[in-house]
């Protein structure tokens, strides 16, 4: 597998996140936040799992604080399948 390296040329500059699954309302939030490991598939670079916390969750999504200059937001949704417990 080739390794990737992105590098932002813009501060602004983001890729999408394929396995995000849309913005919707959280139905519980975690507070404290919960220790997981999340599984992100960014459009450039591919899967990457990242350790961080569960925020929230609504159905089967949950809310994944991700602190990344690759994503615009603070934080995505993501489907329980690509979210495990620390």
């Amino acid at each position: 597998m080739v390794e990737r390296r992105w590098r932002p040329s813009k501060p602004w500059d983001a890729q999408s996140i394929t396995n995000d699954v849309g913005a919707r309302v959280p139905e519980h939030t975690l507070s404290p936040p919960v220790p997981i490991v999340a599984r992100v598939v960014w459009a450039v670079d591919g899967e990457e799992n990242i350790d961080t916390v569960a925020l929230g969750w609504a159905g089967q999504a949950v809310y994944v604080r991700l602190a990344d200059a690759r994503c615009r937001t603070n934080a995505i949704w993501l489907d329980g399948a690509d979210v495990q417990r620390r």
